[in-house]
């Protein structure tokens, strides 16, 4: 495998860092800022990426995009993460549901939301986990009953992010409750005005994810994506670009923490402790195996595979370098991260409570560990 870029991926690579330098020049460290504060500019920087045209680099140049392949978004996101530039509060509408209506909507459908997101009027959120089962997501029963001219929604949805900002959602509800729990699923593209979002509160004060609760909630037979009984198809459409534009996020983010836990290291003068250079060494080789899976990731998606069990893999190598490395730079303040006085304590501190999410969010550690049980291992099935 060929870890280089090509000749056109470097020119890219160094076109969109240019513009990343300049368009970031007046945007705050995110770390140090509020919730509040990071949704700000989350929401600013949204409005520099429609503005500057880097919103839809892998739409078709017909849908308003620049017809780019998905490397290329994945590069940019690289470059962005690299600068600590903000997560785009669209995010979800530029990476999941406008690729998806591209691939599975009507013309008119594309018509009618595609544009929106480009100009940053429409956000979006992704509605797919449940209570009980958010990990199982074919075990979903968010039922849809049949009315005249649409269908009437009932059920709840928990864990979506940005839903307290978003005017749509990307909806999984059952449609048909006597067939097959894969094949009764339909995927709407439901409008937020009658969803009821309350604010999930996590250990580190933030409140990024949402439960939403749906009671009689109206979709018009017009906002059906792929055909009614085929949502769990157009599901897997979903995850796929949610993989393929997070690809690179993951080795970047991963070797972030490390480097800020070495840097704390330097600070209190014990970057030669040997049990401290035993234990970043590993840190610093995980990064680098998710560098690698990733990469490998993304060039199987670019050759028209499909990622199979190894994004478990891969998915649970990262989630434990960050947090082990968030951990590390805890455990090297004053008291053992007990005193929060120091300087950027109480940041490292919000960091490590925050990482304690990543083997819960996107399938549970527990779920990963028997996809490779029973697809890599071929273990019989312990549930």
């Amino acid at each position: 495998m060929d870890f280089d870029d090509s000749d056109t991926d470097l020119a890219f690579r160094r076109e969109a860092g240019a513009w990343l330098d300049e368009a970031l020049r007046d945007v705050p460290d995110q770390e140090e800022l509020t919730q509040e504060q990071r949704e700000h500019w989350s929401r600013v920087w949204q409005d520099r990426l429609c503005a500057g045209n880097w919103a839809g680099l892998s739409w078709p140049a017909e849908h308003g995009g620049r017809g780019m392949d998905s490397l290329a978004q994945a590069i940019f996101n690289e470059e962005a993460a690299v600068r600590g530039a903000p997560y785009p509060l669209n995010g979800v509408g530029m990476m999941l549901a406008g690729p998806t209506i591209i691939a599975h909507g009507t013309r008119e459908q594309q018509a009618r939301h595609l544009p929106g997101i480009l100009r940053g009027d429409e956000y979006w959120c992704q509605g797919f986990s449940e209570p009980g089962s958010g990990s199982d997501l074919a075990s979903l029963r968010t039922a849809a009953t049949k009315v005249d001219g649409g269908w009437l929604v009932n059920g709840s949805k928990i864990w979506t992010s940005n839903a307290h900002n978003a005017s749509k959602c990307l909806l999984l509800a059952r449609t048909d409750a006597a067939a097959p729990k894969h094949q009764g699923i339909s995927y709407l593209l439901a409008p937020m005005d009658r969803f009821t979002v309350r604010s999930l509160v996590m250990i580190n004060g933030d409140t990024e994810f949402n439960e939403m609760f749906l009671d009689d909630v109206f979709v018009p037979d017009e906002d059906v994506l792929g055909g009614v009984g085929n949502g769990w198809k157009v599901a897997l459409t979903t995850l796929a670009f949610e993989r393929g534009s997070m690809a690179l996020n993951l080795w970047v983010w991963a070797r972030q923490a490390v480097d800020r836990a070495i840097d704390v290291a330097l600070e209190r003068g014990v970057a030669n402790d040997t049990a401290f250079l035993d234990t970043v060494g590993q840190l610093q080789c995980d990064a680098e195996a998710v560098r690698i899976g990733s990469m490998r990731m993304l060039g199987e998606t670019q050759a028209g595979g499909v990622p199979g069990p190894e994004t478990s893999a891969l998915k649970s190598l990262w989630a434990g370098v960050v947090q082990n490395a968030n951990r590390l730079a805890v455990q090297l303040d004053d008291g053992g991260g007990v005193l929060l006085d120091g300087p950027g304590a109480a940041a490292r501190m919000r960091r490590y409570l925050r990482a304690r999410a990543h083997t819960i969010e996107g399938g549970t550690e527990e779920v990963q560990k028997s996809i490779l049980a029973e697809r890599v291992l071929h273990l019989p099935r312990s549930r």
